[in-house]
């Protein structure tokens, strides 16, 4: 069966209008022609598609069942338009992302935000939140994509190494790092923010030092809110950290803290590009994703 798509918007009025000569009018065509597309339309699939009762167009059983596939291709078309429009045309709307407060120091992420000035049709939200609250926004559909730190990924996610992460343990003076050398961790004066689990332990393993940890629980000298607190609060002697390095680059140099290196290799973990499985991206969110990759790779 060989059906010409061409006609269906036609068929589709006269089922709307139940007259071709209404039909002929809403389309701004000539009734002949909207006569000739159905009669062709009923040759193509050998079933007659209306009946006459008087003055009512009637349509047969075989018009109701086309009417509703006739409108999932019409649709479907519509919405293939768009996305030709999209990727031939400036990407428009909203691109919704999520990321740990670390990545804001990366050297991508301000690429991108000079970089985005330059598509003024797109409208950007960037949360910052932690991997569990990431990856529920993804799997919601909340976020387009989103970077999650360390391997704890669901089979929903479909996820794509972005980078890796160097963390290590810095003070404002190296005195500080006194009881933690000494394994004396009661003594230890370390500072915590959100997400400095994952930071702290994959240090503590690296150097020998998480089953001592667990051991003696400690409790931290000092709880923040944020990232950039905890860093402040580190410079200002309060304790160490265990920080991404990436984050504390100018204050290393400046000689404003100093590093406790307990072995050579640095302690690093993953950073996952997430987007939901079998989800498609929009183009915009696409393009937002081709300018974080090409940024990491001119960085590098």
């Amino acid at each position: 069966m060989d059906i010409n798509t061409r006609n269906f918007r036609i068929f589709l009025e006269v089922i709307k209008s139940k007259s071709f000569s209404m039909a002929a009018r809403n389309l701004k065509i000539t009734q002949p022609t909207v006569s000739q597309q159905i009669a062709k339309l009923e040759s193509d699939i050998g079933k007659k598609l209306f009946e006459r009762h008087g003055h009512d167009l009637i349509p047969t059983e075989v018009a109701l069942k086309l009417s509703s596939y006739a409108e999932e291709v019409i649709d479907q078309l519509g919405k293939f338009s768009d996305e030709v429009t999209e990727y031939t045309n400036n990407p428009k709307g909203l691109v919704r992302y999520a990321m740990p407060e670390s990545c804001q120091w990366t050297p991508h992420f301000k690429k991108i935000v000079h970089d985005i000035v330059t598509y003024p049709d797109i409208q950007f939200e960037v949360d910052i939140t932690p991997a569990v609250q990431t990856a529920d926004g993804i799997l919601s559909g909340h976020y387009d994509f989103g970077f999650i730190t360390g391997d704890k990924l669901t089979p929903e996610l479909r996820f794509d190494k972005f980078s890796d992460e160097v963390y290590s343990c810095l003070a404002s003076d190296k005195k500080i790092f006194e009881p933690l050398k000494s394994k004396d961790l009661i003594h230890a004066r370390f500072i915590s923010y959100p997400g400095w689990e994952l930071f702290f332990s994959t240090w503590m393993k690296k150097n020998g030092l998480l089953k001592s940890f667990k051991t003696n629980m400690i409790r931290p000298v000092l709880h923040i809110g944020t990232l950039a607190g905890a860093i402040h609060a580190v410079k200002e002697g309060v304790g160490f950290a265990v920080l991404p390095r990436h984050c504390v680059f100018p204050e290393l140099d400046a000689g404003d803290l100093v590093e406790l290196m307990l072995q050579s290799e640095p302690a690093s973990c993953p950073i996952y590009l997430c987007q939901k499985v079998g989800r498609k991206q929009t183009r915009r969110a696409e393009l937002v994703i081709e300018l974080l990759r090409k940024a990491k790779l001119e960085i590098k």
